[in-house]
């Protein structure tokens, strides 16, 4: 049963979305805009040509409008806040065409409205910060940020981490209440802690914007600690657990405490082009891992490569990419399941202009989720960024 603290309900959002307001004599004072809004919109297109659940097309569509304050543009030296308000078409590709583990599109999620992020910020002269208000997890840990020009979900956060929790830990597409904060002890080095809700949202209505704090869920700490070998590569290493109990995977078996698992990634430019301005090659490799008591994927692995400014189109980028999650013994027993989900992924993003680009994407699905009746996927799409 959830017993919410009505502290956390109503009252903390409130106070959090209330900090805007309170900042607007600031900029009123310099004549200033106080307020950055901005608008985008993203558009998959994705068949399944294939193999799959099914042989489809779906059309996939996530919205976000958005509203920035920069404290340092204002007279309030250190302070920031973010509000971004989303609505997703509730598509459900993977779901219901593919048939996939991992999720082929990045933005496939229940049809809805939601509040994403509405947070404050207060950054200590670069060598410490904090951050509270509704958070997103992934935009603070698990960072692949080669692999973000990827459509597949698990080049955002690895699924080892995305899979855990009653509801999946505060990401896309259902975040919750987060507590943030980092210290840089060297100019190379970050440290990096959070507590987050230990069931953001409404299990039983996916994708709803709901924030209950209760003892039965518990939290969620992450701890992440990064290294700047170069200022244009990072390596990295992080831990997750819950504080919650969960239902074990093994039927025989009763609730389980220690539902935890590790991540490590490296990440960053591996040549840099003559053109200069980030163009060039980055890369990046990831490892994770999971409790596959509870978890039914225990362990993971992705990488790729991203070559930015190819044929001397510096707003272009084209890469090839590989995930692959294994699932865990209690899970692959109690599903007869095959060891591992594997995708391929090659793609190519051409920048029409400073507000649109266009994408076109491959993906080859091995063993989608497992199952053994499903047959390998082949994915054809497009993806369409338009920005405000």
């Amino acid at each position: 049963m959830r017993k919410p603290f009505a502290l956390f309900r109503g009252q903390f959002l409130s106070s959090v979305l209330a900090t805007l307001p309170l900042l607007a004599p600031v900029a009123a004072r310099a004549g200033e805009h106080l307020i950055d809004v901005s608008a985008s919109n993203i558009t998959d297109v994705l068949s399944d040509i294939q193999g799959g659940l099914r042989r489809g097309t779906r059309v996939l569509d996530k919205a976000d409008v958005t509203a920035a304050f920069l404290g340092d543009d204002h007279g309030a030296q250190g302070f920031s806040a973010f509000v971004d308000g989303q609505v997703t078409d509730g598509a459900n590709f993977s779901g219901a065409v593919v048939g996939d583990a991992q999720t082929v599109s990045n933005i496939d999620g229940p049809s809805s409205f939601r509040l994403v992020s509405a947070w404050v910020a207060r950054d200590f002269d670069g060598r410490g910060g904090i951050k509270a208000g509704v958070v997103d997890l992934n935009s603070e840990f698990d960072v692949q940020a080669t692999g973000a020009l990827f459509l597949n979900s698990t080049f955002g956060i690895g699924p080892d981490f995305s899979q855990a929790g009653q509801n999946g830990p505060s990401i896309f597409p259902t975040t919750g209440l987060g507590l943030v904060g980092w210290w840089q002890p060297a100019g190379h080095w970050q440290l990096k802690a959070g507590l987050f809700e230990g069931a953001p949202g409404d299990p039983t209505h996916p994708g709803r914007t709901s924030f209950t704090l209760s003892r039965d869920e518990g939290v969620l700490m992450v701890l992440e600690a990064r290294n700047h070998l170069t200022p244009d590569f990072v390596v990295g290493a992080g831990t997750w657990r819950y504080t919650a109990s969960f239902d074990a995977i093994d039927p025989a078996r009763s609730r389980l405490s220690g539902n935890a698992g590790y991540y490590a990634i490296a990440d960053g430019l591996l040549y840099a082009a003559p053109e200069g301005d980030k163009a060039g090659l980055s890369g990046w490799v990831r490892l994770g891992f999971a409790d596959d008591r509870i978890n039914p994927i225990d362990a993971a692995i992705s990488g790729g490569l991203v070559y930015t400014a190819p044929f001397g189109r510096m707003a272009d980028q084209t890469g090839l990419s590989f995930t692959r999650s294994q699932f865990g013994g209690p899970a692959r027993r109690s599903g007869s399941l095959r060891p591992a989900e594997t995708t391929l992924e090659a793609t190519y993003s051409f920048g029409i202009n400073s507000h649109l680009t266009v994408q076109p994407d491959l993906q080859y699905v091995m063993s989608p989720s497992g199952d053994p009746v499903i047959g390998d996927a082949l994915v054809l799409g497009s993806r369409v960024i338009a920005t405000w």
